[in-house]
């Protein structure tokens, strides 16, 4: 029998399982007292990774980039990114394609970037009538252009110096999301290779690629500017420096939320019904039936390491992909669901776990 392990700052921060804790407070390391020290049910999964030493290191990389970050809001393509990580379990490799965070398939970059089409013909001073032509004939979509472009002109009202910046700091990171978002590899392949969005950036390692907005000696002048006229600008909106996340699950819901407070010049109240003018109903996955899988499966994954399978329809696929039980395959699912649940005190998967109750449709009309 193996001894039990003496559970301890030194013991954890040596361990593997320590490396997977992205946006959750545990990534802010040990706290005595407190946290990861009390935490028994991490104490033990540290526990079966003693076990298997040494750790193959196809589960070492699946622990620090797969689990690590698993995206945190669900992902606009749920539940791809969890059923692509159990299938990599199963198969005991890190190999495999991965869509997680800041994976942006071409069809949705084509999608968004109509919309900035859109505001583009807003800020060149156009009529909304005047960009309904080129989008019924190349849109992404199929949707009622000319009353989107209405209601759309009708949002953002009356012209003025800081809402003209405003929009023109919006576009920038809209396009920005467009460029840099991945998709097996094709950052700025495709999209934007004419625009300048900030510097491309190599990570030291070579492991990470992008652009960095806040270099773009353009966006700086707008917010200086917007800063001068408009000290209370970015109580706007959630973009920070030009980013904005297209893989989120409701990207385009957020925009018309974003739009709103540009158009009113002023943050949503708590109880504001924000209306659904951009016609994107059909670009987010439903929170429910969200909600009902990831129910399932959590339970499916919980009954699967400790050896009592559950036997719903998403269980058996669960149980397809994970194959046969292994003492590795094991741990990582017992670590990967440690993971999920700090996500969900940390409220991070909210739009998950809850459903509509934590989220308006949006699908009022303006008219």
């Amino acid at each position: 029998m193996a001894k039990e392990l003496e559970w301890s700052k030194e013991a954890y921060e040596n361990s593997i399982s320590s490396r997977c804790w992205w946006y959750t407070p545990y990534d802010d390391g040990w706290i005595d007292g407190a946290g990861i020290a009390v935490d028994d049910e991490l104490r033990q999964i540290v526990q079966m990774e003693t076990e298997l030493r040494p750790v193959p290191e196809w589960a070492e990389q699946l622990t620090t980039t797969w689990i690590n970050y698993i995206p945190a809001c669900g992902h606009y393509l749920f539940p791809l990114p969890f059923l692509e990580l159990t299938s990599a379990i199963g198969r005991e490799t890190a190999s495999d394609p991965r869509h997680s965070c800041y994976s942006v398939e071409c069809r949705r970059k084509r999608q968004m970037a109509d919309y900035c089409l859109c505001l583009d013909a807003w800020l060149a001073g156009a009529s909304p009538e005047a960009p309904v032509r080129e989008l019924e004939a190349f849109g992404a979509r199929k949707i009622d252009w000319r009353s989107l472009c209405r209601d759309l002109w009708e949002v953002l009202g009356e012209r003025n110096e800081s809402k003209d910046l405003l929009v023109k700091y919006y576009l920038h990171a809209l396009r920005h999301s467009i460029k840099a978002s991945q998709w097996e590899g094709d950052v700025a392949t495709e999209f934007g290779k004419d625009e300048y969005l900030g510097d491309y950036v190599v990570s030291r390692d070579g492991s990470a690629e992008f652009f960095e907005p806040r270099s773009s000696p353009r966006l700086k002048t707008i917010a200086d500017r917007l800063t001068e006229i408009r000290p209370d600008w970015r109580e706007f909106s959630e973009v920070d420096f030009g980013y904005w996340w297209l893989c989120a699950p409701e990207a385009f819901r957020y925009l018309e939320r974003d739009l709103w407070t540009i158009g009113k010049e002023k943050p949503i109240d708590g109880g504001e019904d924000v209306p659904g003018f951009l016609q994107c109903e059909d670009t987010y996955p439903n929170q429910d039936k969200a909600s009902d899988w990831w129910k399932s499966f959590v339970a499916a994954l919980q009954g699967w390491w400790q050896g009592k399978p559950t036997d719903d329809e998403v269980a058996q696929d669960v149980n397809r992909r994970f194959g046969a039980p292994t003492p590795v395959k094991r741990w990582l699912v017992r670590l990967l669901l440690r993971k999920l649940s700090m996500l969900e005190e940390n409220e991070a998967l909210a739009w998950v776990v809850k459903g509509r109750r934590d989220s308006k449709p949006g699908t009022k009309s303006l008219v």
